[in-house]
């Protein structure tokens, strides 16, 4: 007598092929949300640069307000990449609506993991990469933050100026 579950033989759900492609599909939006991360990064450390340089002060008077406005830019290519699978998800069909792609992409992307929202059997494993895309993403925020933060808080003073 055969056990159902144990000893049943397997259904798969999709075609190795399927899984193939959507995988790869998956490894292609991580690479492109590091490229956006990257560009981001790239264009903030430069803006950070050049005010540095023009208004050689005015990051170091005002630590808070570069501090909030980097935290603020940091916040858009995560909105971007959210945005992404999002749309990923509603033009594979895989959510019926974009309002719930968007939802269940920004809970999966922040690792938050909420389970209101499921993707169904042919599609979970596409939203566990996203979930580690995210987690990739915010600790290298994280660490762009820190820098930042480091540098415009625990630099010396520079010789005959003082912090006001």
């Amino acid at each position: 007598m055969v056990t159902p579950g144990l000893n049943a033989p397997r259904q798969p759900s999709t075609h190795r092929g399927d899984v193939i492609i959507r995988l790869s599909i998956a490894c292609g939006l991580i690479a492109i949300t590091v490229a956006i991360q990257a560009l981001f990064m790239s264009a903030g450390l430069h803006a950070l640069r050049r005010i540095d340089e023009r208004r050689k002060f005015f990051a170091y008077r005002h630590p808070t307000v570069v501090t909030v406005a980097w935290v603020i830019y940091l916040i858009f290519p995560i909105i971007i990449d959210v945005c992404l699978w999002a749309a990923f998800y509603y033009v594979a069909e895989a959510l019926p609506s974009f309002e719930e792609a968007f939802y269940f992409s920004t809970v999966t992307f922040t690792t938050v993991g909420y389970g209101d929202i499921v993707l169904g059997r042919d599609w979970r494993q596409i939203a566990t990469f996203e979930a580690v895309n995210g987690w990739i993403i915010f600790g290298w925020a994280t660490a762009l933050m820190m820098a930042v933060i480091q540098r415009l808080y625990f630099r010396e003073p520079e010789p005959g100026r003082h912090r006001d």
